[in-house]
């Protein structure tokens, strides 16, 4: 009976958490079945030189966030049921959005002419930046905040489906790898007009806001845009510094252990977004050790069965080709556990409690101690500087911040 009644005080939750469990499960399935085909099709070099140009439009896509995608949902999710709140919120945002993916565009060109590497594969780069249109348009923080993912599910059930279906359709040729950021940037215009002709159903209307409503906004999100902007940077800069030391098979291969590594952070990370607006609310501390006890249990399952798994996981998705990357994967992927208790503490223990700068100076902190190992390891261990070395690395980076999160909750006695 006991149990029954926990479900049906937590039916929004359990229910968005379903939502969320599709959602991830389109977002990790689709590309893993796109990727041993765009493996053998394109070659790992040319599928390297792909991600590569994913990774540099990654910083740009953070910019545009602007950590929104926190501060935006908990401004939601405490103002659902006020009509004008709601307007003035997503038309701040979105104006802001709009500003920003500007300055990227011209960013992105400024890069592109004086780099030569970039300026090489322009037409990728460009084309690429469909990633950064999608970040302006598409509100998935209304979404959480309003606590409606089966919205966001659809879109992008249709979306991932146009994008599996084009990919084996027209991609035959090394030559075609530049249909991959089309096809991606399709669904992603796709998905973001979907989204916003239901925002309008809902009667959301966008209006232009007063200068000092942007600033107020801006000045909200700073915090969080960035310790995003840390995040990534240590996040994409693997990729970056992989294409420096080595080439971009070997970017492949770092990319393959990503993906499966994810497969793990894709799930678990769905309870702390699930749990997000009811902690914002509730600021529920024994709910909170619940799901930091579950999420750790389940997180480590997942280590241990990689472990086990690795050279099947990598044989079945990248394919002979592709084995180099086992040992890679074995390393990199105690990095799961660390991020997501990092990420509960960071999104439902600090920001709920108002302490977004100590997320922030977790993120500045371990991303710093990455790129200081890095600048003194890489000159005396020039000829010994493997791959699993750099993922240790990025691994002890995410131990570095989950422990000084964990160290400024148990002092602020939130956990």
């Amino acid at each position: 009976m006991k149990i029954f009644e926990v479900l049906k005080k937590n039916k929004k939750i359990i229910e968005n958490f379903s939502y969320l469990s599709i959602i991830q499960l389109l977002n990790m399935l689709i590309p893993l079945i796109v990727f041993p085909y765009l493996i053998r099709v394109l070659g790992g070099g040319v599928y390297g030189l792909v991600i590569y140009a994913q990774a540099v439009l990654g910083y740009f896509v953070v910019f545009i966030n602007f950590g929104f995608n926190i501060t935006a949902t908990k401004e939601i999710s405490i103002n659902k049921h006020n009509k004008a709140k709601l307007d003035k919120i997503l038309s701040s945002i979105l104006i802001i959005k709009g500003f920003l993916l500007l300055l990227s565009l011209i960013f992105l060109s400024i890069l592109i002419f004086i780099i030569p590497s970039l300026q090489e594969h322009k037409a990728l780069f460009y084309l690429t930046f469909w990633m950064c249109f999608y970040e302006f348009i598409f509100p998935m923080y209304y979404f959480q905040g309003v606590e409606e993912m089966k919205y966001i599910t659809i879109i992008t059930l249709i979306s991932r489906v146009i994008f599996l279906l084009l990919v084996f359709i027209l991609i035959n040729h090394p030559d075609d790898y530049l249909l991959v950021p089309i096809i991606n940037g399709l669904g992603a215009v796709i998905a973001g007009i979907i989204s916003q002709v239901i925002l309008l159903k809902k009667g959301i209307k966008y209006s232009w806001q007063k200068l000092y409503v942007l600033k107020f906004y801006i000045k909200k999100s700073f915090v969080m845009a960035l310790a995003y902007a840390s995040n990534t940077l240590k996040s994409n800069l693997n990729i970056v510094i992989v294409k420096f030391l080595f080439s971009y098979k070997e970017v492949a291969y770092f990319d393959l252990a990503l993906k499966i590594s994810r497969i793990g952070t894709s799930f678990l990370e769905l309870i702390s977004v699930s749990v997000f607006p009811k902690m914002s609310r509730d600021k529920d501390k024994g709910f909170l050790r619940k799901i930091i006890y579950l999420s750790s249990i389940l997180s480590i399952t997942f280590v241990v069965m990689v472990l086990f798994l690795a050279p099947f996981l990598v044989k079945i998705l990248g394919g002979e080709e592709m084995l180099g990357s086992v040992s890679l994967l074995r390393v990199v992927v105690f990095f799961v556990p660390l991020q997501i208790l990092g990420g509960l503490l960071g999104r439902n223990c600090l920001i709920v409690n108002g302490y977004e700068k100590d997320v922030l100076y977790s993120m500045a902190f371990s991303s710093i101690v990455y790129l200081i190992s890095i600048i003194v390891l890489y000159p005396i261990l020039y000829e010994k500087m493997t791959l699993n070395f750099l993922g240790a690395i990025f691994v002890f980076s995410f131990m570095v911040d989950t422990y000084y999160r964990y160290l400024r909750s148990k002092k602020y006695k939130i956990i």
